[in-house]
């Protein structure tokens, strides 16, 4: 009799004890359930927090440099690009330009100058236009186009720098394409009506009285709500009239 009754009494106990086992295993998977719904929604509240932040920073930068109160680190890259951008005109494109240009039997200084600053333009637009575009085409595809206006590819000197240029303008395009304020070329309506503060001269030491002609490189221009201008123009300077030709 009382072996039968402690068994009852175990068995009871054993049952009791499986029961609360399931039901704490039921409540402790509630409860990881419930933890782990409140990571996921701690997760997104963090997401739209910082989503918030880099709105309102951004807006920020954009409202600094809008109103010209600061020199963000957006602005301060546009600057160094920009930079890179009036060495490449100045001092690559003006040297590709005299190889592709030599001098022709009968050709005065003037005439020189003037062509070679028509070619220095169609490069400027090869190789830089449009600015806030990745370089589509190969630099054989430009030196060919360069070849039929019958200019000198074939030198030594223009197969060894072109490919160096064009790696350079290809970088530069890249850089402007991967701010989050984009920089763009913008050309005057009229190159004639500027004043001589308002452009870089080609030739770079004018004689007396030239006077803007034509442009060369556009202005390196940061976008925004108040585009800001970071370079000047580059303007091909026509030689002052011969006395008596009433030019």
């Amino acid at each position: 009799m009382n072996d039968w009754l402690l068994n009852e009494v175990a068995a009871d106990l054993r049952q009791q004890t499986d029961h609360l086992t399931s039901r704490m295993a039921e409540h402790q998977t509630v409860v990881l359930r419930a933890v782990a719904d409140l990571n996921k929604r701690l997760d997104a509240v963090a997401r739209d927090v910082q989503l918030i932040l880099d709105a309102l920073r951004n807006q920020g930068v954009r409202n600094a440099i809008d109103s010209g109160h600061t020199t963000s680190d957006i602005h301060r890259r546009h600057l160094e690009l920009a930079q890179s951008y009036s060495g490449l005109v100045q001092q690559d494109v003006r040297y590709l330009v005299k190889l592709l240009c030599p001098q022709q039997t009968g050709e005065d200084d003037t005439a020189l100058a003037r062509r070679r600053a028509e070619i220095a333009r169609k490069l400027v637009a090869l190789l830089f236009e449009p600015l806030d575009q990745p370089m589509s085409g190969k630099p054989e595809q430009i030196v060919a186009e360069l070849r039929e206006l019958n200019l000198a590819t074939d030198t030594s000197g223009f197969r060894t720098g072109f490919p160096t240029t064009f790696g350079k303008a290809a970088r530069l395009r890249d850089a402007v394409v991967g701010l989050p304020i984009t920089g763009e070329l913008d050309s005057p309506v009229d190159v004639t009506a500027l004043s001589a503060d308002d452009y870089e001269p080609w030739p770079v030491k004018p004689a007396p009285g030239a006077r803007p002609e034509f442009l060369i490189a556009p202005s390196y221009v940061m976008r925004g709500a108040r585009p800001q201008t970071l370079t000047k123009p580059v303007v091909f300077v026509a030689p002052p009239p011969a006395p008596g030709t009433g030019r």
